[in-house]
């Protein structure tokens, strides 16, 4: 059989696809994972934003897929759900799966609407075995009823088979990068892959869709295996590795016997990107030592938020000491720190807004990601806040990816949040306020920024900005954004 695995062409705009441009772990995992005579073909969509539909058909014509799959995250399931009846629309014949976050969380709303249309498949929760028993399924050598975990329809209407339970870690292959159709990814001009140690969080955190997808779990590859991976991803020349565990200081000690394997595999030659929690990185100041040794470079550093009532609202405690602690380890080992904050809480005000920014600049926080809370589907935070009455978007899911304000609070409006998280990155960019850090880090780009970008915008800025407010300004700005994943005009 032929397969043909799609990654959605979505992105994140605090994330610009000139700058970041991952692949797909989980699609890569699935290659890696399917019985050795099917031929899979893989096709991260991210790398043909300017020429979906055309480079789509192309795929679609070269490779023949007897089955196309497709994974997407909330805000990319309108996309998916598109691409796949646009594929019906070239071959009604191929067979069309959807997995991910999204289908797994809501597929029985999925199932019961519309939305099921393009699709004959549902594949729930991590997805290997399921794919795979899928593919025995179709070939007939299982029934359909008897993969555990998959939704598919029959006469009309789909069928729910019982959850499967979580992968055996152990029993995983790698994934399967000789598979990809493109070429093109990368982070700062440099070759980017993906590699996981981990999967599953047992944080409480009640804004997080991770437990809906692998409970309050926490399993972990061996070293053994993840340097192999590792191996793998340099052989295909990648620089860069951004480590997809959700939380990989749950266990400090393992990370750092894990930065410790690193170095002696000799794969610190290598810049890896990693998520944490500032209360991991706290407490243990020899932890930001090993990983700067192992040449982890950047850390996406759960800081959340400076409002101890708003922690409290998140299930996250009082943090805040341990956030500044987290950032002066990370800041003595020159290591950049991305700051994940989110913002748009009940109580908030601008000044609480304005404090949460405040705080990543004097703390010299390299790079934002900043986030206005978002109601993702079967989260608690979501009840929360629809019994508040806050949620002012519940259905365009387009928009649920942290970065457009779908709720409001008592004192602010979605327009008004939307506005200060603009209007508070933009005073505090760190583009034009380079940090030590980065200074460090980059000091061939910090010198570009300082002799040419920074003039050229700062001169653009003022031009642009002539006779105009700063509302005019964001209004603008916003509009160029809302545009950033319209890959269909109405086509499909």
């Amino acid at each position: 059989m032929k397969i043909l695995l799609c990654s959605m062409p979505n992105v994140v705009p605090q994330f610009s696809a000139k700058t970041w441009r991952a692949p797909n772990l989980a699609i890569s995992s699935l290659a890696g994972n399917v019985q050795p005579h099917h031929e899979v073909f893989l096709a991260d969509l991210v790398l043909k934003r300017d020429t979906l539909l055309p480079s789509l058909k192309e795929a679609i014509e070269k490779y023949r897929p007897d089955l196309v799959g497709l994974s997407a995250m909330t805000f990319q399931f309108g996309t998916a759900r598109k691409i796949a009846a646009f594929i019906k629309g070239l071959n009604g014949d191929i067979k069309t799966a959807i997995g991910g976050y999204h289908a797994t969380l809501m597929y029985e709303e999925i199932a019961s609407s519309d939305e099921c249309k393009p699709f004959d498949y549902i594949v729930r929760g991590e997805g290997e075995s399921t794919f795979r028993e899928l593919l025995e399924a179709i070939e007939g050598k299982m029934r359909f009823a008897d993969v555990q975990g998959l939704s598919f329809c029959e006469n009309g209407s789909f069928v729910h088979n019982p959850q499967r339970p979580l992968e055996n870690l152990e029993t995983l292959q790698l994934p399967r990068r000789d598979a990809r159709i493109w070429k093109g990814y990368f982070f700062s001009g440099k070759g980017l892959d993906m590699v996981e140690t981990s999967r599953g969080c047992t944080m409480l955190c009640n804004f997080c869709s991770m437990n809906q997808m692998y409970g309050r779990s926490f399993r972990t590859y061996t070293f053994e295996r993840i340097m192999k991976d590792l191996a793998n991803a340099k052989k295909n020349g990648t620089r860069y590795i951004a480590f997809a565990d959700d939380n990989i200081t749950l266990n400090v000690k393992r990370f750092e016997s894990l930065c410790d394997a690193i170095v002696e595999a000799g794969h610190n030659d290598l810049r890896y990107i990693v998520q944490a929690s500032t209360s991991g990185i706290a407490s243990s100041p020899s932890l930001a030592q090993k990983m700067a040794r192992a040449g982890i470079q950047i850390v996406f550093l759960g800081i959340e938020n400076v409002s101890e009532r708003n922690l409290k609202i998140m299930n996250k405690g009082n943090i805040l000491d341990k956030t500044k602690k987290a950032i002066e380890y990370l800041h003595n080992n020159n290591i950049l720190i991305v700051g994940g904050m989110i913002i748009g809480h009940a109580e908030d005000r601008e000044e609480e807004i304005a404090q949460n920014f405040e705080f990543f600049d004097r703390a010299n926080i390299d790079f934002y990601g900043e986030q206005i809370i978002t109601p993702y589907p079967k989260t608690d935070m979501r009840d929360i806040l629809i019994n508040e009455g806050l949620v002012t978007n519940l259905s365009d899911y387009s928009k649920y990816n942290g970065f457009w304000a779908n709720v409001r609070t008592k004192y602010l409006s979605s327009a008004d949040l939307q506005f200060l998280r603009w209007k508070y990155k933009r005073r505090y960019s760190t583009f034009f306020k380079t940090t030590p850090v980065f200074k460090a880090n980059f000091p061939l780009v910090n010198l570009i920024r300082a002799l040419i970008l920074r003039p050229y915008y700062r001169i653009k800025n003022f031009i642009t900005s002539i006779g105009k407010t700063e509302r005019d300004i964001f209004e603008k700005d916003i509009e160029r954004l809302s545009k950033m994943n319209s890959f269909f005009d109405d086509k499909v």
